[in-house]
């Protein structure tokens, strides 16, 4: 982006994004532009929800550190404001950043694992960019579901991506060692059906 453009740009704060009504919508900033996109549907809700608490399970079992949901603010390097579905942060990066259980402000930089659920409204563009704001903001790995294909692409950069279908695992590697989660059972039926 040329400095020209910066100029013009919006700096938004956080006590102005704390300050949005809830309107049914998810605020981000994004290049200086607020982005609304509407709230997720009740199968999206589902996915991020079996997810999250499998990782704070195991998270708050081994003591690792912090895993987040979907309306936390992560600024980023380029000052864009990103709201990853379900997010991970290691205890010794907390730690180094001063930040405690409650702590009133938005982390400086993308967590360490950054996991995106696709919506209809999701577009190839939209998913790339923010892949790229995680990881020159000390992303590691980012999973990017599909509930459509039952699959997901682990991500290690914007480019290096691998897609594991419904029959793979998830696995933490150097951030949750130890971390397994079949993929199918994001999209497995209820128990009591």
């Amino acid at each position: 982006m040329s400095a020209a453009a910066q100029v013009g740009q919006k700096v938004w704060t956080e006590a102005e994004l704390e300050a949005l009504p809830e309107d049914g919508f998810n605020h981000e900033i994004v290049n200086g532009e607020l982005v609304m996109s509407p709230k997720n549907n009740f199968w999206h809700g589902d996915i991020c929800m079996r997810l999250s608490t499998a990782l704070n399970n195991f998270v708050t079992a081994h003591r690792l550190g912090v895993v987040l949901e979907s309306s936390t603010g992560f600024w980023m390097h380029n000052r864009n404001c990103r709201a990853p579905d379900v997010s991970f942060i290691p205890k010794e990066r907390l730690i180094r950043l001063g930040f405690r259980p409650r702590t009133r402000q938005f982390f400086p930089g993308a967590p360490d694992l950054a996991v995106e659920t696709l919506s209809p409204n999701n577009t190839r563009a939209e998913i790339d960019e923010r892949l790229k704001d995680f990881f020159a903001s000390g992303t590691q790995i980012a999973w990017v579901i599909d509930p459509d294909t039952e699959s997901v692409q682990v991500c290690h950069s914007p480019t290096q991506r691998k897609l594991i279908g419904s029959g793979g695992l998830l696995e933490g590697e150097q951030l949750l060692p130890g971390f397994q989660f079949p993929i199918a059972d994001l999209f497995k039926g209820w128990d009591w059906e």
